[in-house]
């Protein structure tokens, strides 16, 4: 639980910190047009982020913290909308009841839109296919995801992006844990993009 209550104060803190960043974003884009885009020829984004959440599914402690790396393509018009496509994998040791432990190769199809609000700033949905395989056995379920993200241009073809959501895990067998289960948890990914031409 103080796991918890740590990762939603990083994602607040990492949230707010955007929020501010993207209102002073709004503001110069209004004065002076979007002078970081100048160089930008087509909206095609290559990239990659940081995914931090709560657990991996629902109703235990795996996955929490830093859960994967994951490299992502996708297209950005910055101050109208995204749409990327994303795929990351990790691996992970679960102890089980008997006292063996289990490697777990835990991996993520992600799809995710976005409309900017103001300026920088956007909200964004996400549809995630998610799959474990372990010795133990192998399962894979769906997630729904909803949250708020900001960018901000570090060169004139580069940026990064800092984002809060929630994700509604959908109901799957748990293996670990002997049955079906679906709940929610929360989701941070701190991530970096890069216009190709």
């Amino acid at each position: 639980m103080n796991r918890l209550l740590i990762l939603c104060a990083i994602c607040l803190l990492a949230w707010t910190q955007g929020f501010a960043q993207a209102a002073e974003g709004a503001a110069a884009t209004a004065d002076a047009g979007t002078p970081a885009l100048s160089g930008v020829r087509t909206p095609l984004i290559v990239g990659g982020a940081l995914g931090f959440g709560s657990g991996t599914g629902v109703g235990s402690d795996r996955g929490i913290g830093l859960r994967q790396i994951e490299p992502m393509i996708g297209i950005w018009y910055p101050g109208m909308a995204f749409f990327r496509v994303g795929y990351g994998m990790y691996g992970y040791e679960e102890d089980f009841e008997d006292g063996k432990d289990y490697e777990v190769d835990h991996s993520e199809l992600d799809f995710e839109l976005g409309v900017h609000l103001l300026g920088l700033l956007y909200a964004m949905g996400s549809y995630s296919r998610v799959k474990e395989l372990s010795d133990l056995g192998d399962v894979a379920w769906n997630e729904w995801g909803a949250g708020f993200g900001s960018i901000l241009f570090v060169f004139a073809k580069a940026m990064v992006f800092t984002e809060v959501g929630y994700r509604w895990v959908l109901t799957h067998y748990d293996p670990f844990m002997d049955k079906k289960v679906h709940g929610g948890r929360l989701q941070l990914n701190i991530g970096f993009t890069s216009f190709v031409f």
